[in-house]
């Protein structure tokens, strides 16, 4: 450079070998590029490595020129990069501080989120922003319910429909706790305590892990599981009590919710009826070990064949076993190999029970003690819970795995069976999610998992994915996939229990009918209870569940038809009819070439009157002659 920088260039040339053939201005400005570049590397430390002692020739040179001007484009590029990241995290702390939530691409949301687990609460996925975060629209009346209790597992206990009564006034369900301590307590939804604490006779140190309820509400029994593997079986006795006009009680109808009259205090003598509950030990059972083989039962699940009850229980070896209702074992089938065996059980229709591993899930029938098919895999993140489709499709399974992807398998392809993936739910959450299917929709709660990091830092929302509008694909615009969204915060909702009124279940769409959901809390005794609203989504078309394109607005002819009631199409049939009967009389055209009154042109009108009279003087002699008869 001090050559360069003093000699004539030509000399500092001949002298330093390089670039012998260069003009006295290429050399000033190479000194003043080289300068410059220099300057740019010792700063960024992006362009060491490249000194002058490697330009020999001008090959040489224009190869180093190339290579230092493409480093050049990455740092203005990594620039760029940090530009826009310093304009997201701006409008980030912007949205932070004036108590609103910020849309954020798909992308950059999900790469934030895994640093830090702040970023869910405080930012929306811009392509899948939820249509409503309305809690206190959809969650209303909430009231606590069993606010003493340490709850450990919850859930309704649904009771048989009074024959007398409106059923307005009628006791629908029951709450079913299993407390810290292994106790069995149950309680009214109006917070009284029916059955307090009951000791359900686990072995010390073991903790519940599971709690099951019967199926059917003809007789009721509470299953529980613990760590070990233990399952017990308690039936439940319900006798609805009626005080008479002497003030002794009187048993009415047993395990019968009957209707609910006005409820005077608690304690009061004016009371008219009660409720007795109790609790009786009816079997218990576990897995007998295998020669060196150790195993344990991990899930279990009560079903009915008939007027008889089954135990389905999945193991840590993948087999699947099936107990007769005392106990005994009827038989044991192995249904996966995958790491820590059968992680789930659901009942699906019919006798089926479609069971879950880590990577696979498949149909157990009880009656065959045997798998009906192969089971169905394909997917590589670990699968967390498992759940089957709202009531209007069937065949379809959701599995929530750990990465938080939701995805669809169909199970039925026309009258064969299948395993084809069909939907995935957007990514909206990095935790994965415990599901439940809900008048159309698909509710998921994100539930961490016992090794995830930094627990305490996600905010736990409650997501309402609409099936029907995930349907119909995902275009430009923002989708409408979740329907609600609902923060409790500063409260974590850690489980939750759904009861649904006869008319929720399989209601029309835009129905309106409330259910009820218990919400158990981070850190709280009890469980809140709300009435839950919200419309039925109407079932997505059947084009569109094919994968049919189609005008997205949905105003096809198809569409208009589907919507136009079928006494409206009748009535403008109907119309279009009298209006060209009207005009084919009044010579309006009607068809045929017919003369200036529409007739032909051979038609002989003085013929066709005389028929007319001779058939107008037949019918008046006939009833004259009627009316002679009569008269005589």
């Amino acid at each position: 450079l001090k050559q360069l920088g003093s000699s004539p260039p030509m000399q500092s040339c001949r002298r330093s070998g390089v670039l012998c053939k260069m003009t006295p201005t290429q050399g000033s400005h190479l000194a003043l590029q080289i300068l410059l570049l220099q300057a740019v590397s010792s700063a960024a430390g992006v362009l060491d490595g490249f000194g002058l002692g490697a330009c020999r020739d001008e090959a040489s040179c224009k190869a180093n020129l190339e290579s230092i001007t493409s480093k050049l484009d990455e740092l203005r590029d990594g620039m760029r990069r940090k530009q826009l990241t310093v304009s997201a995290l701006e409008e980030i702390r912007s949205g932070i501080l004036s108590g609103r939530r910020v849309e954020l691409p798909s992308a950059h949301r999900q790469h934030l989120e895994r640093g830090s687990p702040l970023i869910s609460e405080v930012t929306f996925d811009a392509r899948h922003r939820p249509v409503s975060t309305n809690v206190s629209r959809h969650f209303q009346q909430p009231r606590t319910i069993a606010s003493k209790l340490a709850v450990r597992h919850h859930a309704f206990l649904s009771l048989k429909k009074s024959s007398q009564g409106s059923a307005k006034n009628a006791i629908p369900a029951l709450m079913i706790f299993v407390d810290d301590e292994s106790k069995l307590s149950i309680y009214s939804l109006d917070n009284e305590p029916l059955l307090d604490r009951f000791n359900l006779g686990h072995a010390p140190g073991t903790s519940i892990v599971q709690m099951e309820l019967s199926p059917s509400q003809e007789n009721h029994f509470v299953m529980t599981m613990d760590s070990e593997g233990t399952v017990r079986v308690h039936n439940i006795k319900i006798i609805s009590r009626k005080k008479d006009k002497a003030g002794e009680a009187r048993n009415e109808t047993e395990e019968t919710a009957q209707p609910k009259a006005a409820k005077p205090a608690k304690g009061s003598a004016n009371d008219p009826r009660q409720l007795n509950v109790s609790a009786s030990l009816a079997s218990s059972f576990t897995l007998s070990p295998s020669g060196s083989q150790t195993r344990k039962l991990n899930v279990a699940l009560p079903v009915e064949r008939g007027s008889q009850t089954f135990f389905i229980a999945g193991d840590s070896s993948g087999g699947i076993s099936v107990f007769h209702r005392n106990g005994t074992v009827k038989g044991r089938v192995r249904v996966t190999e995958d790491p820590g065996g059968v992680k789930g059980l659901i009942r699906a229709q019919g006798n089926q029970v479609v069971f879950y591993s880590s990577h696979a899930f498949g149909f157990f029938s009880p009656s065959q003690i045997d798998l009906q098919y192969p089971p169905c895999t394909g997917w590589n993140s670990p699968l967390i819970d498992l759940a089957l489709e709202p009531s209007y499709s069937t065949g379809r399974v959701l599995l929530a795995l750990a990465d938080g992807d939701v995805l669809v398998y169909a199970t039925t392809k026309g009258k064969s069976k299948a395993c084809d993936l069909t939907l995935k739910f957007p990514h909206v959450s990095t935790l994965p999610f415990k599901l439940h299917s809900f008048r159309g929709h698909v509710m998921a709660l994100p539930t961490p998992l016992e090794n995830t990091e930094k627990q305490d830092e996600y905010l736990r929302e409650i997501f309402f994915f609409n099936m029907a509008a995930m349907e119909h694909g995902y275009g430009s615009t923002a989708s409408r996939a979740i329907t609600l969204q609902a923060s409790f915060k500063p409260k974590q909702p850690m489980s939750v229990a759904l009861y649904g009124q006869p008319s929720a279940g399989a209601g029309p769409p835009g129905d309106k009918a409330k259910s009820q959901i218990a919400i158990q809390f981070k850190g709280e005794t009890g469980v809140e209870v709300y009435d839950l609203t919200l419309r039925t989504p109407p079932p997505p078309k059947a084009a569109a569940a094919e994968g049919g394109g189609g005008n997205s607005s949905g105003w096809d002819m198809s569409s208009m038809l589907n919507w136009m009631p079928k006494v409206g199409v009748f009535g403008v049939a109907l119309i279009g009819v009298v209006i060209w009967n009207i005009r084919k009389v009044s010579g309006g055209g009607g068809g045929g070439s017919g003369g200036s009154d529409g007739l032909p042109d051979d038609f002989d009108e003085e013929l066709f009157k005389e028929k007319l009279r001779e058939r107008r003087a037949k019918a008046k002699a006939d009833k004259e002659n009627d009316d002679n008869k009569d008269d005589d």
